[in-house]
């Protein structure tokens, strides 16, 4: 048996997810996390899950207190129109196991759980695409072609902020922002947001800042 823990931010969300997965003959939902709490590793211990589905918010806010080093979480992160470019984010700094699309069918999340409960990962096409147009990337030295700024840009975006963010942080206006963006996307030949995050954060330091 398939042991099924919901982690999301709306629980209305939850109950429909419970809903159907229930009556399915290898698997169960073991555990509802609350909205707003957080997910401890005595819990972890004690439950157990093959599967953790989950959404954005709770992906970042509700299982923080888990050391990474203790465990791997078999995460499916289930789109909630959270953006392309977040869902890369997720995938390269938490590691998630899964990816379902805000399009994908109650079937295709049963498969999702069984593949993930394997020990294997479910992402599509689309997302992989996003990844390796990223990892291409890397095989040249570009950002040597950035100017100091352009980096601190990357370095922004890599962290998930948006336009209007990176705006406040850097003290300049967002249509800066969006030159200095189109400049950067002109010299590493890429094309959207997706493939900078995957970029720029294969080429972090340890610190966590874009070299």
């Amino acid at each position: 048996m398939i042991k099924v823990m919901l982690a999301f931010s709306n629980m209305l969300f939850s109950e429909a997810i419970s809903g159907l997965i229930e009556g399915k003959k290898k698997m169960a939902v073991v555990h509802v996390l609350k909205t707003g709490s957080e997910f401890t590793l005595k819990e972890w211990k004690k439950i157990g899950p093959h599967v953790i589905l989950t959404d954005m918010t709770c992906l970042y806010n509700s299982f923080g207190s888990i050391p990474a080093d203790e465990t791997k979480l078999p995460f499916i992160l289930l789109d909630t129109n959270c953006g392309k470019e977040n869902i890369v984010t997720a995938i390269l700094k938490k590691q998630v196991s899964g990816v379902l699309l805000g399009d994908s069918t109650s079937k295709l999340m049963q498969s999702a759980i069984e593949t993930v409960a394997a020990g294997d990962i479910w992402i599509d096409k689309k997302t992989v695409k996003n990844l390796v147009f990223g990892l291409n990337a890397l095989g040249s030295e570009k950002s040597a072609q950035l100017t100091n700024r352009e980096k601190n840009v990357v370095d922004l975006i890599a962290k998930g902020y948006r336009n209007k963010e990176i705006a406040q942080q850097l003290n300049i206006s967002e249509p800066t922002v969006k030159t200095h963006l189109y400049r950067i996307f002109r010299k590493l030949n890429m094309k959207n947001r997706s493939e900078l995050i995957t970029f720029a954060i294969k080429k972090q330091d340890m610190s966590g800042n874009f070299l």
